[in-house]
């Protein structure tokens, strides 16, 4: 369960092991990144051309089911494969798994993509590690050719 008050300056108080073996605090980071830019007024409707490859490759792939998630695995042997990955889920019982192990540095990018969505108000936080698009988010994901992310769905793998 993800705790309430992770940013809590209370002496004390403060992260448990089990907390950081989640990822949480970067979960946290980035569901209070989709808040504070939702609840800003003044923030920008976004264009398709101010997005990232990775980030217009993951809207491109929740358009139909609009959600979410960042996984982790804490078992994995391979580093590449306990880092955070971004997950969209296809249909039922299938996601596409934006995790690379043997180029960490792509999942990383696909990872910095999402957060680019977030600053871009096409994300939004929904409960736990599972987010979703927005509105906003939605309507750009279906103006999405898609031979210009055909690639980088590629480096996403189906899992069930």
């Amino acid at each position: 369960m993800i705790p309430r008050n992770l940013d809590n300056d209370r002496r004390g108080e403060s992260l448990a092991w089990e907390d950081l073996t989640a990822g949480i605090p970067t979960i946290v980071a980035l569901a209070k990144l989709c808040s504070n830019v939702l609840s800003n007024p003044n923030s920008l409707e976004t264009k398709l051309d101010n997005l990232g490859s990775e980030g217009r490759a993951i809207l491109f792939a929740a358009r139909k089911t609009g959600s979410i998630s960042i996984r982790g695995d804490k078992n994995a042997f391979e580093p590449g494969e306990r880092f955070l990955a971004i997950c969209v889920e296809l249909d039922e019982g299938r996601r596409l798994e934006f995790r690379c192990p043997d180029n960490p540095e792509q999942t990383i990018r696909f990872v910095d993509g999402f957060r680019e969505l977030c600053c871009q108000r096409l994300i939004m936080h929904q409960l736990m590690n599972e987010f979703s698009l927005s509105s906003r988010g939605f309507d750009l994901a279906n103006q999405i050719d898609p031979e210009s992310v055909a690639e980088l769905l590629q480096m996403g793998r189906e899992t069930v």
